[in-house]
């Protein structure tokens, strides 16, 4: 265990009750989490949440930053600062920091909505010490006269994607009654306080000891994690964005299909994550991240930082139905949603996902239903989300803000492992999945994914490889060789070398020789050397008679190299004096390359009469015999050159450059 581990271990085994010193709070679980991952890295800004909101009609801003100032003040996470203290870090309750909000007309910018955002970008790039505070801020753009952008950015360790939903709505109530010259009622949001009792009273429990177990279990012998990581990007961006929507058609579909199946759209969601891994990747056991918002009813009206993310693990098939999927997916989270208080940070710890510098997933999803239906003295507005904290691979975010709408689908992914065209292009698979995955009797294995660009990229421009190549075969394209570049190095070994023409002379030598034993076209001869030079010249020798050769690995054992000529049926085997005790070959003609030297030496350097054609055989190669006895195979002349300039090609072989002959010529 590291020491960030232990360190984090023994606060969290620690009394959880409040510190009774005025209004000092430990931190919560989740909190902790976040507090350790940011003091790692303290100038990032990938803690920092944030969104804003398109207000259609006019807005008072006075009357809004008064609403805003009385939220504030109702909302104890946000007037929390978080100090150093000898038993760990902890959060003082104060009143209001000092802040203000900027109003900032962008009404005169040629896109009024792209100078806005790249305001809040900057702000939310900007690093936010937790010690420091305020650990919110707040700006208003005017972009017409009808139409606004509240801005609103928080550090994720006071702040959630519910709470920023229950802040939002409360503002929106507060300044409606500002308008309208109603009294404003203090706000009904729960206590700081509570949120960190229920927290320590969970820790305390049963049910926590119970749910550790369940993860423990859950994950046992669990897969590495699927992800879809490829190149990493130039961008320096925190992390990528890309923003689409699934039409009113689509996501009226995928509702229908939950009502028809019994089950939710954000089921089905997440369904076809978990095949849309299996379709990219081919992995049959996944484990993907579902975000939770873990609040009990008591917790539901208090902001704050709560939310935690649960591995989800699925099993597919390739044979698979839609519907099949969708059952077990409804399942599983049925399952561990009974679970979900257990924190992620714990999680990690007792899997070992800390340990091993990794994660427990790649990919979350992220179905939030948050309901934005409300409005700002009569002014409706439209959610718009910025940044959900840390993206670590890729992360999937849906949000489904009303019945009838379109889906916003966000996918964020880290820079380090993905581009922005990569990142497109995995977005737009997804969306015509979960247009496919609309008739749920459909195997998984057959749903479309590709667009038609990529079937045609695929299909015909990968596998363009046609090619004018001669139809000849290896002795004649060696000669060819030899003759154009007679004095070049064709093969060199232990210090010693031979070029092109020397080579071609010695392997016709041995050619006329082994011709004279018989050797002609569809002859298996066995060659048993060591690596040398002759082991080069034996081969091109055979195939020059005509032969095909059977490379025999000295290594190998005798009973193996005795059942490979044997059963290819050689009729010479080539070896040399020291190798006699290697390979037993009764019935078959020996000859010893060393004892023989001065009879192969007499014959002319001139190649033979040529006896080959493409159909003809080249050499015999056997396999491993892993799974039982091994099994002879004929290769011919005809798809050698073939292969020959796809290498040459696919690795830029050119006449300066050197192959090395490292796998045995078995």
């Amino acid at each position: 265990m590291s020491d960030l581990d232990r360190s984090f271990s023994n606060r969290l085994h620690i009394d959880w009750a409040r510190v009774q010193n005025n209004n000092m709070f430990r931190l919560s679980t989740a909190q902790l989490g976040i507090w350790f991952a940011q003091q790692l890295n303290p100038s990032s800004p990938a803690y920092n949440i944030g969104e804003y909101l398109e207000i259609h009609g006019s807005v008072d801003a006075v009357s809004f930053e008064r609403a805003l100032q009385q939220v504030v003040a109702e909302t104890e996470a946000l007037r929390v600062q978080i100090i150093e203290h000898a038993g760990g870090p902890r959060q003082v309750l104060g009143p209001p920091p000092s802040w203000s909000m900027p109003i900032i007309d962008v009404s005169g910018e040629p896109d009024a909505r792209a100078a806005a955002e790249s305001w809040m970008q900057v702000d939310l790039a900007r690093p936010v010490d937790p010690t420091r505070g305020p650990l919110f801020g707040y700006a208003l753009f005017k972009a017409s006269d009808s139409r606004f952008f509240w801005y609103a950015r928080y550090h994720h360790i006071v702040m959630d994607a519910f709470g920023m939903w229950l802040i939002a709505r409360r503002v929106a109530n507060v300044y409606t009654q500002l308008t309208n010259r109603r009294s404003t009622r203090d706000g009904s949001f729960g206590a700081l306080a509570v949120l960190l009792e229920e927290d320590a009273a969970y820790r305390a429990s049963k049910q926590f000891a119970q749910d550790r177990r369940y993860w423990i279990d859950y994950l046992a012998n669990r897969p590495e994690p699927v992800t879809l990581r490829g190149r990493a990007s130039s961008d320096s961006r925190r992390f990528l964005r890309n923003t689409a929507y699934l039409p009113h058609r689509g996501a009226d579909d995928l509702r229908s299909i939950a009502h028809r199946t019994g089950t939710s759209v954000a089921q089905i969601i997440s369904a076809a994550t978990a095949i849309f891994l299996y379709r990219l990747t081919g992995a049959k056991d996944l484990v993907f991240g579902l975000p939770v918002a873990s609040r009990s009813d008591v917790l539901r009206c208090t902001p704050g930082m709560v939310s935690n993310v649960l591995p989800l693990r699925v099993a597919v098939r390739p044979d698979m139905t839609v519907s099949e999927v969708l059952g077990q997916i409804s399942w599983q989270i049925r399952r561990v949603l009974k679970h979900q208080r257990y924190q992620i940070t714990d999680l990690r710890r007792d899997v070992g996902g800390i340990a091993n510098g990794g994660t427990l997933f790649g990919l979350s999803v992220n179905i939030m239903r948050f309901n934005y239906d409300f409005s700002f003295a009569g002014n409706n507005a439209i959610a718009h989300n910025l940044s959900l904290g840390p993206v670590e691979d890729l992360s999937i975010a849906v949000y489904d803000r009303a019945d009838g709408g379109p889906l916003r689908i966000d996918f964020d992914a880290n820079p380090t492992f993905h581009t922005s065209a990569d990142l497109a292009d995995h977005q737009q698979r997804f969306l015509r999945l979960l247009t496919a995955v609309g008739d749920p009797d459909v195997s998984i294995g057959r749903l479309e994914i590709l667009s038609a660009a990529e079937r045609r990229t695929i299909l015909h421009e990968w596998t363009a490889t046609a090619r004018a190549l001669p139809c000849a075969t290896l002795p004649q394209l060696f000669a060819a060789q030899a003759a154009a570049t007679p004095d070049a190095v064709a093969v060199v070994f232990a210090g010693e070398q031979l070029s092109y023409g020397e080579l071609d002379a010695r392997a016709n030598q041995l050619a006329h020789h082994l011709r004279a034993l018989g050797v002609g076209a569809e002859s298996v001869v066995g060659v048993c050397l060591e690596r040398s030079l002759e082991l080069v010249v034996a081969l091109l020798a055979i195939l020059k008679a005509g032969g095909g050769y059977l490379p025999l690995d000295p290594e190998y054992p005798a009973e193996r190299l005795h059942y490979m000529l044997a059963d290819a049926g050689a009729a010479v085997l080539i070896s040399a004096r020291g190798l006699r005790d290697r390979v037993d070959a009764p019935g078959v003609r020996r000859l010893e390359l060393d004892g023989a030297a001065a009879a192969i030496a007499a014959h002319p350097k001139s190649a033979p009469a040529d006896v080959l054609g493409p159909h003809n055989l080249a050499y015999v190669i056997y396999t491993s015999g892993s799974t039982g006895t091994p099994k002879g195979v004929a290769i011919t002349h005809g798809g050698i050159p073939h292969l020959a300039a796809a290498q040459i090609d696919r690795f830029a072989i050119t006449s300066q450059a050197r192959v090395l002959q490292f796998a045995s010529a078995s």
